[in-house]
């Protein structure tokens, strides 16, 4: 399906005041755009305008190579679907009936509905897991539900374009992956081409060939997600502190906001074993609370060493691809000894990094309470021929090592934070 949609020198303005200002742009045949950018940016209205829903003072608007002002609304219907925000429907109907008004740019207004209308009605709904409630009242359903009927009819109009305009907002975090899945599959066995506005900029992320950020009106940058949600971009665009890493189980770009409320200063001093972007979430969420952390040995480079240079923290590190050294092992016990509490993450372990475990069973440390993380897949973890288990087992000998589950970590730190002397 060679679809292209291109945007040519486009202006919208109510009144006065300008919406969209000289955008030029071009999505591929088969590809998955988002449009991000704060609210007021003009996404909505650049949707809108691309659909001929609203239709721009300048430039023009090509599907296919023609002119979408030059078509009939038949043929952009046939072309082109949308899912709106608004999805309030005025007078209730039965949930097939409103996908089969996807329909509607195919049916001979003779012949009424044929049995591939049927047909394609049927997988529509059973993409998007409606096909159960398909005698209901649409009204009678969720916001999430009917979000997931207005895609189905979207979908039933067998567009060479879908439109999505926060095609998340009201799902259940299962849906919206689902949803997301879907479309993004559309794209790659059917050759649809998706233009998405989100406002999750990890869902945009994980789901883009390209991302376009908008702000005031104007193309800010475009490109692949890598190359537009940088901290620098998000922090002019969106006003807001954030640091970027990459997602330790996708590989892809992952954005997390920093917090700029100011916190209480605890005493205590936590120092974290952790690698391979284990730490990230624990990390951001103790130096937001107050703590003052410290984190070894990362290597130079990692998603946990970004983060924890973002947080100012002090950290004994090593190159990429290198055994921990003799420098960065004495860096970590130094650390290690300088705080209150010892906490090891669950991470992958190798020849390469088993002296962060071996440390804490250095007997300088035996005066410090140890917290390890499990998640009870330590066999899977284990890459030294059984070696990390046999120092696992030496440390759950020790009286100041305790096992603990990832969410009751934070709680014990706090207690031990207030109880700190």
């Amino acid at each position: 399906m060679d679809y292209e949609v291109k945007v040519e020198n486009l202006y919208f303005f109510y009144g006065e005041t300008n919406i969209l200002e000289d955008i030029n742009l071009s999505f591929q045949a088969g590809s998955f755009i988002s449009i991000i950018g704060p609210n007021g940016s003009g996404k909505s209205t650049f949707l809108k305008n691309l659909s001929r829903y609203l239709e721009p003072q300048k430039g023009i608007v090509l599907l296919g190579g023609k002119d979408i002002n030059q078509l009939s609304k038949k043929e952009i219907s046939r072309n082109v679907s949308v899912v709106p925000q608004n999805i309030l429907l005025e007078f209730d109907f039965k949930v097939k009936d409103i996908v089969m008004m996807g329909r509607h740019p195919y049916v001979n207004r003779w012949k009424g509905e044929t049995e591939e209308d049927r047909e394609i009605v049927e997988k529509a709904m059973k993409y998007t897991n409606i096909l159960h409630f398909s005698d209901r009242s649409y009204n009678e359903l969720s916001g999430g539900e009917k979000q997931r009927v207005i895609l189905a009819q979207a979908l039933a109009q067998q567009p060479k374009v879908l439109l999505l305009d926060e095609p998340i907002s009201h799902l259940d975090l299962q849906y919206q992956v689902e949803i997301l899945d879907l479309v993004k599959r559309l794209t790659v066995k059917e050759g649809m081409t998706v233009i998405s506005v989100l406002h999750d900029l990890n869902m945009a992320s994980g789901y883009s060939d390209k991302i376009i950020m908008l702000k005031d009106g104007k193309v800010y940058c475009q490109g692949k997600p890598e190359e537009v949600l940088t901290a620098e971009n998000i922090a002019h665009v969106f006003n807001t502190n954030v640091s970027v890493s990459k997602n330790p189980v996708t590989g892809k770009t992952y954005v997390y906001p920093i917090s700029v409320i100011s916190k209480k200063k605890r005493k205590l001093k936590v120092h974290i074993i952790c690698g391979g972007g284990t730490g990230v979430k624990l990390i951001q969420e103790l130096a937001t609370s107050g703590f003052h952390l410290s984190a070894g040995v990362l290597n130079i480079g990692d998603s946990d060493w970004a983060i924890s240079k973002e947080y100012e923290l002090d950290v004994a590190e090593e190159v990429p691809f290198m055994s921990i050294s003799h420098e960065a092992y004495m860096r970590n016990l130094e650390l290690a000894e300088a705080s209150d509490i010892l906490v090891l993450l669950p991470v992958y372990l190798s020849k390469l990094n088993i002296l962060n475990i071996k440390l804490l069973a250095d007997s300088r440390l035996d005066g410090k309470k140890i917290y390890i993380v499990e998640d009870s897949n330590l066999k899977k973890r284990d890459f030294t021929n059984g070696e990390a288990i046999e120092i696992y087992k030496e440390l759950l000998s020790k009286p100041n090592v305790e096992v603990i589950k990832e969410d009751e970590l934070k709680e014990i730190l706090i207690k031990a934070d207030d109880n700190h002397g």
